[in-house]
């Protein structure tokens, strides 16, 4: 159920044309393949979900219209049957007057196991059964080079094929979201990007692939555990990539690309490596990011981290800028004076992440156990991200699959703890009977406002059982 909240007009489902090839479709449809709910929005307003939306209908929210902002309350939008073509979120390029859509925001809502998650409609949609490509068309020329803003911030989308895909938008906007577990996270082709404090973890294609973009920025985002890519720059030019925390096999691919900027000059900010640019791009330890408490080196003041690092017997597995990506480091005629900074302590790292972050920082589990014996034990929760936690953010730590056997499988935090520091959790632990070797996984969740958001890798420990 959708509701207009800023307008009298109440939302009613107009007739709008989807064009299928061979298989007119109208909204709403009368017949035919395509039918079941869905919203069509196509006046301008405010609107707010206020239930879940489950579509039978190829697209669970349709915008048609400019002025538009979609607020989803913490709701769910997914498809009846998986498998078939959908899209959780699709905006138009025009509206049912010719005119190109803009002065639209997505907001505070989750998208689940659709082909896309939000959709960008560009000239060419023909991915797509119904899609059409009208790169012919005059008035598509015209709306393609008009300043169409979109932006979506606060989504989550988990278990789709793309989550978020942009065409032809001049400056497409993505703010502080979750983008996971999706088969490819973010997909833009053309345009200058704003991408800022996301985390795109875990997808099995690229974190994010960006084609024939130009400019743009990527920036405050934990983008880790991506099989293919962090970031692949496929034919793009001058995107800035800085203060970024990046854990994948491959941090950065590149595909015929240039003029990418992996540093920025501090303005009132603190440097994470030993440097006098932020840089800030860092690769990980075990899921623990190294921090500047590590003295990391900036010996060419280029403002990333040198690399390998190996002091003190860390090696960085997963380089920035791996040999053969083609980025050459970025020479620095005038360099500043390398500042003198105290290394901040260990159990305070510098926090990247803004708004609600967390991350397991460490654990007292024996590595040798008795079958059977009872332990006391307990695992520390850093709040890693700008906000401080609150009792309605829920913030824990889940025992994962059968690490749940061993003790309790939620371990909620308590509110008030700010930005920065920890908080340590004390449980029992129990032995299993059976002798053996095992490996117990907890993961930092958030259960509250009705998201459900796991932070980072999870957490792993082995324990020999006698």
């Amino acid at each position: 159920m959708i509701r207009t909240v800023l307008i009298a007009v109440s939302c009613v489902l107009l007739f709008y044309s989807f064009p299928v090839p061979g298989i007119p479709i109208t909204f709403p449809p009368e017949s035919g393949t395509y039918t079941g709910d869905y919203v069509l929005i196509q006046e301008p307003g405010r609107y707010t979900l206020e239930n879940n939306i489950t579509h039978n209908y190829p697209a669970g929210v349709i915008i048609t219209s400019s002025s538009v902002i979609l607020d989803g309350q913490g709701h769910h939008i997914s498809p009846a049957i998986t498998g078939d073509p959908s899209v959780g979120i699709w905006v138009t390029l025009q509206d049912s007057a010719g005119k190109p859509v803009t002065g639209v925001r997505i907001q505070n809502l989750t998208i689940q196991n659709e082909v896309t998650g939000i959709y960008i409609e560009g000239a060419d949609s023909s991915e797509f059964p119904w899609g059409i490509d009208s790169s012919s068309d005059q008035s598509v020329s015209d709306a393609l080079a008009s300043d169409r803003e979109i932006k979506c911030s606060d989504v989550t989308i988990t278990g789709s094929r793309i989550g978020y895909t942009s065409k032809d938008l001049k400056k497409p906007v993505i703010w502080q979201s979750v983008i996971s577990e999706n088969e490819e996270g973010i997909f833009i082709s053309g345009g200058s990007p704003d991408i800022r404090d996301l985390t795109i973890a875990e997808n099995t294609g690229s974190g994010i692939h960006l084609v024939k973009t130009n400019g743009g920025v990527i920036t405050g985002c934990r983008i880790e555990a991506n099989q293919v890519a962090g970031i692949h720059f496929d034919h793009a030019t001058g995107t800035q990539v800085w203060n970024n925390i990046l854990d994948n096999q491959v941090n950065i691919k590149n595909t015929a690309s240039d003029g990418i900027v992996l540093h920025k000059t501090p303005v009132s900010q603190t440097n994470i490596i030993n440097g006098p640019k932020t840089g800030g791009n860092l690769w990980v330890q075990g899921g623990v990011p190294v921090y500047s408490s590590h003295k990391i080196p900036d010996a060419d003041q280029d403002g990333i981290g040198d690399i390998p690092y190996i002091e003190s017997g860390l090696i960085d597995q997963y380089p920035l800028i791996p040999s053969g990506t083609g980025f050459a480091l970025p020479e620095i005629t005038d360099p500043e004076p390398v500042r003198v900074m105290t290394p901040a302590p260990v159990s305070t790292p510098f926090s990247l992440i803004t708004g609600i972050h967390a991350i397991i920082t460490g654990d007292s589990i024996p590595t040798e156990m008795r079958a059977g014996n009872s332990y006391k034990a307990n695992i520390t929760l850093l709040n890693d991200g700008s906000d401080n936690w609150l009792d309605s953010h829920s913030v824990g730590i889940r025992a994962i699959g059968d690490t749940a056997q061993w003790g309790p499988e939620w371990m909620p935090v308590p509110p008030g703890i700010n930005s920065k520091q920890s908080y340590t959790v004390h449980f029992e632990i129990n032995a299993p009977k059976l002798p053996g070797t095992y490996e117990l996984s907890y993961q930092a969740v958030r259960e509250g406002q009705g998201v459900s958001v796991t932070f980072g890798r999870p957490h792993k420990k082995v324990v020999t059982v006698q």
